[in-house]
C-alpha cells in the first residue's frame, strides 16, 4: 500500500511566509547591528582622534606628521632647536598637565614680560607648536605649548576628547600659570584648541588678544557639516552625536558660538582657509559676525585643515605680526 507524502498547498505556503519572516527579521537584525557597529567606530574615532597621524609617544615621528610639524615632529628634545624647561601645572580638571616653556631670553633674545600659549588640535600635542615658537621669539614673546588632557604625555581619566568642554578648563588653568609669571598672556589655537580658547574666553577677560584658527561655531555643527556626514541620513548622524556626548560625557552646551556671546572686549584674529576641508570656513564667518568685539577676519584661499602656515610662512608670519601691533 503505498502512502500519499504530498505536502498540501496550503502547508507549502505557511512555510514560505514563516520562511520569509524569519529571514526579514534576521535582515533587519544584521541591519541594526552593522549600523550600531558603525556608530560605535565612528564616536571612537571622534573621542580619540590623531591629527595627521600623530602618536602619543614622542619618540615616534611618522613622515606626513613631520611634514606638517617640522623636523622630528617638532620634538624640541630631539632636535634641541630651542632651549627650553619642562614644566607642569595643576589644571582644575583634576590632574597635573606638562608643558614646554621656551623662552625668549634663553635663546638670544632680551627677557620678556609677555608669553603667548600655543593649544594644538584635537588628536595632535604641544608639538604642533614648535614651529611657531621663532615668530613669536622675534616679536619678543616667551612661548608655552602644553598637552591637553588626554593628548600627548598629558593624563586621561575621562573618556577622551570633549571638543572644549574639558579643553578649555585646562585653557584656563595654563592662562592662570602663565598670569602669575608675565604681565601680558596672548592665546593662539587651532582647531579644537582655537574652540577651547573661545569656550574659555569669558574667565579671561585680561587676555590680550586671541589668534583663532579654523574653529568651530559647537560640537553639534562640526558634526552635521563633516564631510563624511553628507552621506548619511539626518537620523544616523543625530544617533552618533549624541552617542559620542554619551560615551564623551559631556553635553555639548560648552561652544565657540554660546561663549562669544558672553564677551566682547578681547581681540580676535580669526583665521579660516576656504580649502578647509575638515571644518567648512563658514563656521568661523558666523563666529565672527555673532561676536561684538574688536576682531579681524582672513580668509586665506589655500591650507590644509590646521596649516595655513606650511602653505606660505611669509605671508602667515606678516599677518600676526599687524595683528599683534
Amino acid at each position: 500500500m503505498e502512502v500519499n507524502r504530498t505536502i498540501p498547498p496550503k502547508w507549502t505556503k505557511r512555510f514560505k511566509i514563516k520562511l520569509l519572516i524569519r529571514i526579514g527579521i534576521i535582515a533587519v537584525i544584521l541591519l541594526v547591528a552593522t549600523m550600531s557597529l558603525g556608530l560605535w567606530v565612528s564616536s571612537n574615532m571622534l573621542l580619540s582622534p590623531s591629527f595627521k597621524g600623530v602618536t602619543k609617544d614622542f619618540s615616534h615621528c611618522l613622515p606626513d606628521t613631520e611634514r606638517y610639524f617640522g623636523e622630528s615632529c617638532g620634538n624640541l628634545r630631539q632636535t634641541k632647536e630651542y632651549s627650553f624647561q619642562e614644566v607642569k601645572f595643576f589644571s582644575v580638571n583634576g590632574y597635573v598637565l606638562p608643558g614646554w616653556l621656551i623662552r625668549a631670553e634663553d635663546n638670544g633674545g632680551p627677557p620678556s614680560n609677555s608669553a603667548i600659549m600655543f593649544v594644538h588640535a584635537g588628536g595632535s600635542d604641544r608639538r604642533e607648536g614648535t614651529k611657531y615658537i621663532g615668530m613669536y621669539h622675534r616679536l619678543g614673546m616667551d612661548v608655552l605649548t602644553f598637552d591637553l588632557s588626554c593628548h600627548g604625555e598629558a593624563p586621561c581619566i575621562t573618556s577622551g576628547l570633549s571638543f572644549g568642554e574639558r579643553e578649555s578648563t585646562d585653557v584656563l588653568s595654563a592662562y592662570h600659570y602663565l598670569k602669575d609669571q608675565y604681565d601680558k598672556v596672548y592665546a593662539m589655537g587651532s582647531s579644537v584648541g582655537a574652540s577651547s580658547i573661545l569656550i574659555a574666553l569669558p574667565e579671561m577677560p585680561d587676555l590680550e588678544s586671541v589668534i583663532a584658527e579654523n574653529p568651530y561655531s559647537s560640537f553639534e555643527q562640526l558634526i552635521m557639516d563633516a564631510p563624511e556626514s553628507k552621506s548619511l541620513p539626518d537620523w544616523a548622524v543625530n544617533n552618533l552625536i549624541q552617542l559620542t556626548k554619551i560615551r564623551g560625557k559631556f553635553d555639548g552646551q560648552s561652544s565657540p558660538e554660546n561663549s562669544l556671546r558672553l564677551s566682547s572686549s578681547v581681540p580676535i584674529f580669526f583665521i579660516h582657509s576656504k580649502a578647509d576641508h575638515n571644518t567648512p570656513y563658514t563656521q568661523t564667518e558666523y563666529l565672527e559676525g555673532i561676536y561684538t568685539g574688536p576682531k579681524t577676519l582672513w580668509e586665506p584661499k589655500q591650507g590644509e585643515h590646521s596649516a595655513i602656515w606650511n602653505t606660505n610662512r611669509t605671508d602667515y608670519e606678516k599677518r600676526i605680526k599687524e595683528f599683534l601691533k
